[in-house]
């Protein structure tokens, strides 16, 4: 009892995060010590390349988790999110300190500012910020009904 108020204090205790003014969501740093995973993928990226990734989002879906991980790495390896809702919209460029800890991965929760993520293709662009050598990522999206 006493560590589920504590993880219930630690979640309010963290403001929420928004990458961009007005485009309907709020992120912010993920409470999940083990993101549970329906959509996954592996790839590798090098130096100033972007790689594309779309999910198909359903609907009734309440939040998104987003986990995409780099690391653990010898090199200090950067790599950025940026996320497109199914109209297009830029959620924004996140790097690994938007979820509060520089750790090689970015871990957030998407929220809509009303009651279901929309509908449809989520793109998902991972861009090699500071690559040394060719990277190898894991990005993982939950829909959380």
């Amino acid at each position: 009892m006493a560590f589920a108020l504590l993880l219930v204090i630690a979640f309010l205790a963290v403001p929420p995060v928004s990458a961009k003014e007005d485009v309907g969501y709020t992120i912010r740093p993920s409470t999940s010590d083990d993101p549970v995973t329906t959509l996954r993928l592996s790839s590798s990226i090098g130096q100033g390349e972007t790689n594309r990734h779309q999910f198909y989002i359903g609907s009734g879906v309440r939040y998104l988790e987003v986990y995409l991980d780099w690391g653990p790495s010898p090199n200090p390896d950067s790599l950025a999110l940026t996320i497109y809702t199914p109209s297009w919209r830029n959620l924004g460029t996140l790097r690994d300190s938007i979820d509060g800890q520089t750790n090689d991965r970015i871990h957030i929760d998407i929220n809509p500012n009303g009651d279901y993520v929309d509908q449809g293709t989520w793109t998902f662009d991972v861009y090699g910020e500071q690559v040394s050598s060719q990277r190898s990522y894991t990005l993982n999206v939950y829909q959380h009904s």
